[in-house]
């Protein structure tokens, strides 16, 4: 698991090359198996292929890498089901981009937030009590993906007992 921590990388940046059902399948099992609140396992998953729908959230949200990605994970929870509803659509988010570097591809997080997501919750017909914090671009990077290391981990950020200045 390390090794995926390691390589993992924000990509914005893709290839034109299809991204394989299996694959997008295998990145929504991590994210339906992460932990949730009370084990709730409310987080849901919306898949976006169509150029004009991609298009459509570029408008809503920006960032050039919204249209560009072969496809967007949007995932969303259900608020009545879960009383964390951000940090079960981020722990499940993580374990997506872990799974999309074990795979060879590439993901970034774009936030969505303030009037953003109500707009994308109506663009995507997604009832109003889900929760929408980002959207997940996905995709072959365009270049090779530069590894964390271990010169990259930094001791004086850990603290014992309390925090030391």
């Amino acid at each position: 698991m390390l090794k995926e921590i390691l390589n993992r990388r924000s990509v914005r940046e893709y290839q034109n090359k299809e991204v394989l059902d299996k694959d997008i399948l295998e990145i929504i099992k991590a994210g339906q198996f992460a932990p949730s609140a009370n084990h709730n396992q409310a987080v849901e998953f919306i898949i976006i292929r169509e150029q004009e729908m991609k298009n459509k959230l570029f408008e809503l949200v920006g960032q050039e890498f919204v249209k560009e990605a072969p496809i967007l994970i949007v995932p969303v929870t259900d608020s009545n089901k879960t009383t964390c509803p951000v940090e079960d659509l981020a722990v499940a988010s993580e374990n997506m981009f872990l799974e999309a570097t074990a795979l060879g591809l590439g993901a970034v997080w774009k936030a969505v937030r303030g009037e953003e997501e109500d707009e994308v919750k109506q663009l995507l017909n997604i009832p109003k009590q889900f929760k929408v914090i980002n959207i997940i671009p996905l995709g072959y990077p365009k270049e090779k993906i530069i590894s964390h290391s271990d010169k990259d981990f930094d001791e004086k950020r850990i603290h014992y007992e309390k925090y030391l200045y």
